[in-house]
């Protein structure tokens, strides 16, 4: 996989968001992470859909299976910044 739309739950938008934001390709996404990927997007994408989104794409996994514990982390680093 080399497009970022080629990841589960990353659209056209999502995507050239996140190369506008200088996160290219999907090992560039995993590397950044998904918090710090999302707060590269702000505030074209705020909401934390995309949040979800952004991780499950690094997972590999349909939002539906990411667990409640990841979740709970990722709204917890996002409320701290």
């Amino acid at each position: 996989m080399n497009d970022l739309t080629d990841l589960p739950n990353i659209g056209p938008k999502l995507a050239q968001a996140l190369i506008e934001a200088g996160i290219d390709t999907p090992a560039k996404l995993a590397e950044v992470g998904s918090v710090e990927a999302w707060w590269r997007v702000h505030p074209r994408f705020t909401c934390q859909h995309s949040l979800l989104a952004l991780e499950d794409a690094i997972q590999g996994v349909p939002k539906s299976l990411l667990n409640q514990e990841i979740r709970e982390r990722l709204r917890q680093e996002t409320l701290s910044d």
